[in-house]
């Protein structure tokens, strides 16, 4: 498997093979030679010489204003509003190209405005000095006023919750009062504290990982003298407890049975799951760690594909605790067989929410799952997010290609979202590529579609003879448990299809933990999205019969 008609290179081959006309914009989705290092979806470069044009009458975008950027061709009042809060959020542009992180720049659009932008070291050097912080729980009206994105209605709102609530704990509980969300939120981090007390860093957690690596999760410590957030405030609390605390609040939730479901050695059982944000800071929380690795122990998962990966140190955290475990539920799982479990995570695949996202996968090699090849698909003019596609060989028997998608959801203020139709329509090229290209046919694409499966932009998946396991919404919430929408799902091809035992699901009990904060309580969702799962009986021919 994995020869020459494979899409992955091996040492020194290069791509030779002719191609009818109508084939050849097919097969420049999956270039051979970019499957070694896969690019980046934004350029390293454009123009990058201190980003200076000569052009006097450019507009700087570490100073402009509103009204000033609206006069460049083709930038809304949304886009234009977008700019300045990334200004805020990132302390400047540094690079014209950060541009195209905007939602609404694409590369035609920058091209057309590129001539007329421009950023000068001066007004870097304003964003990268550094400001006091204000106590939200001290600022005055006057005070609070300085904070970019605080209206006046809004600071009203803040001294009135204060008068009546007594000191914000966490600067999460902002987030309470009406009109401020995680957009606000994550504008005003960086100029306010509630001075609590930084607790010490674990040092058990630090020894798995650099704690100096870059964290690009929505954190309340930009500087050293505020607070973390609450999903790490939790890990740090619990470990100033003596650890018969520790233990007695970390098994409060019901003991679960080893595995819901029988498990023999021909059985695969794949699950899909978007974590939301999952970073180092956010995978730390105990609860956090405690919810997924007890979902997958308790499903017998033994291939997990993961969207919404905020560092890719991010899985070594769960890999590390299904493997030496430290939280007592997890510890002592009944019939807990020593797994191997590993995990590979891609390059930077697009964007999410002021940071970077990748896709990953965790995997048991102790039960036969073996990583062959691994890449992001360079078809970037096809997709906000580059799919991450994935070759295991499984039981020493099958080659099953996964290939993880997250594709663009509709913002909050459009009635529909083409570019998710879009990116939509694009599976089916993607699927019809990979079936010229991929000696192994055996495939699954998975991930968070943002769309319902029945929806027209699917048809041509379908034509291809895919099909589609999960049929239930997948989305959850503290106050509509039960989801309102089919966003996460998994297509199979035909011969993948003919291994399907026909059993799959959403999973949607016990995805909640005491750790994980949820407004002013706790017992949180690890995520907006459950996790979803199928299953294959490897003991099966191609036409299903069992051998």
């Amino acid at each position: 498997m994995g020869g020459i008609n494979s899409c992955f290179p091996t040492s020194g081959e290069t791509s030779s093979i002719s191609s009818p006309p109508h084939q050849h914009r097919r097969r420049y989705f999956l270039p051979r030679s970019k499957f070694d290092q896969p690019q980046a979806i934004l350029p390293i470069n454009v123009n990058n010489n201190n980003n200076n044009n000569n052009n006097n009458n450019s507009i700087n975008l570490n100073t402009a204003t509103e009204d000033e950027l609206l006069l460049l061709p083709g930038i809304t009042r949304r886009i234009a509003q977008d700019i300045l809060r990334y200004r805020q959020l990132n302390h400047g542009f540094k690079r014209v190209n950060e541009l195209l992180y905007i939602n609404g720049i694409h590369p035609d659009l920058f091209d057309r405005i590129r001539p007329d932008i421009t950023i000068d070291c001066l007004s870097q050097q304003i964003y990268d000095n550094k400001h006091d912080l204000i106590n939200l729980n001290t600022a005055t009206y006057n005070q609070l006023l300085t904070i970019p994105g605080l209206t006046p209605i809004l600071i009203k709102r803040i001294l009135q919750r204060r008068e009546r609530k007594g000191p914000f704990r966490f600067i999460e509980d902002l987030l309470n009062i009406k009109g401020i969300d995680y957009v606000i939120l994550a504008s005003i981090r960086a100029y306010v504290t509630v001075e609590y007390r930084r607790l010490p860093t674990s040092v058990s957690e630090s020894s798995i990982l650099d704690p100096s690596v870059h964290n690009l999760y929505p954190s309340l410590n930009r500087n050293n003298n505020t607070t973390s957030d609450s999903l790490s405030m939790a890990s740090l609390l619990l470990e100033t407890l003596p650890p018969e605390l520790q233990t007695i609040l970390l098994t409060l939730n019901p003991q679960r049975p080893s595995s819901v479901y029988e498990s023999k050695q021909t059985i695969l059982r794949f699950a899909s799951w978007n974590l939301q944000q999952l970073t180092n800071e956010k995978v730390q929380n105990p609860g956090v760690r405690e919810v997924i690795c007890r979902t997958i122990l308790e499903h017998n998962f033994s291939v997990i594909g993961i969207q919404e990966i905020g560092n890719r140190e991010a899985l070594g955290y769960i890999v590390e605790e299904l493997n030496n475990p430290t939280i007592p539920l997890i510890k002592d799982w009944p019939h807990r067989h020593n797994g191997q479990w590993k995990y590979t995570v891609s390059d930077v695949s697009g964007r999410m929410f002021q940071s970077s996202e990748y896709l990953g996968f965790i995997y048991d090699e102790s039960i036969g799952i073996e990583l062959r090849k691994s890449s992001l698909l360079p078809i970037k003019n096809y997709f906000t997010r580059l799919p991450f596609i994935v070759i295991f060989r499984i039981y020493d028997k099958y080659e099953f290609v996964f290939v993880n998608v997250h594709l663009k959801a509709r913002r909050l203020d459009e009635n529909e979202n083409e570019r998710t139709k879009d990116e939509a329509l694009s599976l089916s090229i993607l699927a019809e590529a990979m079936s010229d290209t991929i000696e192994q046919k055996h495939t699954i694409i998975f991930g968070d579609f943002n769309l319902a499966p029945t929806a027209s932009e699917f048809a041509a998946l379908v034509q291809r003879n895919y099909s589609y396991v999960i049929q239930q919404n997948t989305n959850i919430s503290l106050k509509t448990p039960q989801g309102s929408t089919c966003a996460d799902n998994i297509w199979l091809s035909t011969e993948v299809k003919a291994l399907s035992t026909n059993k799959s699901g959403v999973i949607r009990e016990n995805l909640t933990s005491m750790w994980i904060p949820a407004g002013w309580t706790w017992g949180g969702l690890v995520s907006d999205h459950c996790p979803i799962w199928t299953e294959f009986d490897l003991a099966q021919d191609n036409d299903g019969h069992s051998r």
